[in-house]
């Protein structure tokens, strides 16, 4: 290998322009502008980047110093819009008249226009328009294959459906002036992506009928579409349609492994969005994600045949749903969230490996799961905004014991009044234990009392028995007072005189084996509501049970810090039962759901 050499002015290892590139490629505009400075080699490679970036929202805010731009001049005003134009023509000089590649293009004129007054507003959208269309002259000339744009205000050039080399095309805001199928001569495009595109039916119909190898296709918000198609696009792969209101598309792609339809309206009650497939199976799809689209329980009729080798199935505010029956040899994760009038969902799916279910309302639904492979993992999270009374803990009890085969995680956000009663239970449920759950995330609104924990602690431990309960720690008034109930409650159980009121407090505490605290700080994100910790997220302090809560109140605070998990480790005693007649049970309860199956 040749000995590197180092530059004579500013010291920098000299790379080959082909390795320049590839990390200028991983830059930002202006992180590749100060990477030029470098030396004269990552200047060279600068000038001929194949990667081209142009912002002219960026290139005002520098120039525009004040934020009062209306001070200004208009000669001022003019000037710098003229920078601009020459800024991109200068950019352009070695590329035009040396001919080098430019692989791709971008072009955002987003949140411009919004900032400056009328005046301002007129002489950008003329220097945006004329470098758009310089810089995408130049690009298609020089075999661009990738080009990327946000234009408010602007039509997107012509001549960009002339680029032979284009691969991936990608507009935001725009508009696509109609053209016949004939000028459209960008045959070798594979990614398409429209989004709140101004653009007819028609002239969608003439780039998907001229691009046929297209496999990857996004189309959202586009307001001209009340009914469209995609069916001339054999090789798609990806489809990611976003419907406006009372929106349908028909969609005719056997090759598809990916699809993704979504109402972007989902929160209008009135609004129904529709999607029809039309082919008889599709045997490579693998992704299937539906949002507030119109499907009804007959869409999982024959489920298994149309859709042989699915493996991800979310469903979300899909309101028609009621009672579904989903059977499937393939499927490995489902998703059911705040599908608001599902009351029942029977599944055999053997090769089931997690399944979550997400809801605000009132009704628990009933689940009953064949035979499924060991080792999956079942996530429920339900927030409650109407009053929970014992036959709501019954359902939930009922909910879990469907999915005692797997990992069960519960999280509940209470946010109503909560009662639970015992004799009223006992008079519903003759024979009871507390399913076994990996982990319990616990939730109160602002409106905590006493009575309210206690209901709820009473009314959870009869149905489940965490081994991990959560706690979200927010330094406000009201959740230190929800905070200190569960950690007195919990760390303090010895302490009988102060759950007088609530007998089956007594007895869950006497079942309580062990306790231990464990603080987190907040390394964590959410996916769907849910918390997930990250490595950065894991903990950071482990207390012993003789911490009084107003010292446990410090340590979290501790280092100034206002948010917090705190989490629970529970032991509880386990009162034996034969082998004989824990098989027994297993064997009756999977005996039970196959005949409801």
């Amino acid at each position: 290998m040749a000995e590197s050499s180092r530059s004579g002015g500013g010291g920098a290892l000299e790379l080959p322009p082909e390795i320049i590139h590839h990390i200028l490629s991983y830059l930002s505009a202006e992180e590749s502008t100060r990477a030029s400075l470098l030396s004269k080699s990552w200047l060279g490679a600068w000038q001929t980047r194949p990667k081209l970036e142009f912002n002219p929202k960026l290139y005002f805010h520098k120039k525009l110093k004040l934020r009062r731009t209306w001070l200004r001049s208009k000669k001022q005003i003019t000037n710098i819009c003229e920078e601009f134009f020459w800024h991109v023509k200068k950019t352009l000089k070695p590329y035009r008249k040396q001919g080098i590649c430019i692989d791709t293009l971008n072009f955002r004129v987003e949140g411009v226009f919004s900032l400056l007054n009328p005046f301002v507003m007129e002489c950008t959208k003329v220097a945006a328009r004329n470098g758009l269309e310089e810089c995408t002259k130049v690009a298609v000339q020089n075999g661009v294959r990738n080009l990327d744009f946000s234009l408010p205000d602007c039509d997107l050039p012509e001549i960009v459906f002339g680029a032979k080399s284009l691969v991936e095309l990608s507009v935001r805001d725009g508009y696509i002036m109609p053209m016949s199928v004939g000028k459209i001569m960008c045959s070798e495009l594979r990614k398409l992506c429209l989004i709140k595109v101004d653009l007819d039916v028609e002239m969608f119909d003439n780039i998907t009928e001229s691009c046929p190898l297209i496999e990857v296709l996004e189309v959202r918000y586009i307001e001209g579409f009340d009914n469209f198609k995609v069916t001339k696009l054999n090789n798609l792969k990806e489809l990611a349609v976003g419907l406006l209101e009372n929106q349908s598309v028909i969609v005719d792609a056997p090759e598809l492994e990916s699809l993704t339809c979504i109402d972007e309206e989902n929160g209008n009650e009135e609004s129904t969005c529709l999607i029809t497939l039309t082919a008889s199976w599709y045997q490579n799809l693998k992704c299937l994600l539906f949002t507030g689209i119109g499907i009804g329980d007959s869409f999982f009729m024959e489920f298994a045949y149309k859709f042989p080798n699915l493996e991800d199935l979310i469903v979300r505010y899909c309101r028609e749903l009621e009672s579904i029956k989903i059977s499937s040899q393939s499927l490995k994760r489902i998703q059911l969230m705040d599908n608001n009038r599902l009351v029942e969902a029977q599944f055999d799916v053997p090769k089931i490996v997690s399944f979550e279910y997400c809801s605000g309302r009132s009704i628990v639904p009933r689940f009953h799961f064949a035979a499924a492979s060991s080792g999956w993992t079942s996530y429920f999270c339900l927030s409650k905004r109407v009053d929970v009374n014992s036959s709501w803990f019954v359902k939930l009890r009922e909910l879990l014991a469907s999915v005692i085969q797997s990992k069960i995680s519960l999280e509940i956000d209470f946010g109503c009044s909560i009662s639970f009663d015992l004799d009223e239970i006992r008079n519903i449920v003759k024979t009871h234990e507390p399913q076994e759950v990996h982990e319990l995330a616990l939730q109160f609104d602002w409106m905590f009392s006493l009575e309210k924990g206690l209901s709820a602690l009473d009314g959870l431990f009869w149905v489940c028995r965490p081994k991990y309960v959560y706690a979200h720690w927010d330094d406000d008034v009201r959740e230190n007072e929800a905070m200190k109930f569960l950690y007195e409650t919990l760390m303090f159980r010895k302490i009988q005189d102060r759950f007088h009121d609530s007998q089956l407090s007594k007895i869950w505490l006497h079942d309580l084996k062990e306790v231990n605290v464990e603080v987190f700080d907040m390394g964590t994100y959410v996916i769907v509501d849910r918390i997930v910790f990250t490595e950065r997220g894991m903990k950071e302090q482990q207390q012993q049970e003789d911490l009084d809560w107003e010292n446990f109140l410090s340590l979290l605070r501790n280092n100034g810090i206002r948010e917090r998990i705190v989490c629970f480790k529970l032991e509880f005693r386990t009162h034996d039962i034969p082998q004989e007649v824990k098989r027994l049970k297993m064997q009756n309860l999977k005996l039970d759901q196959q005949q409801k199956l």
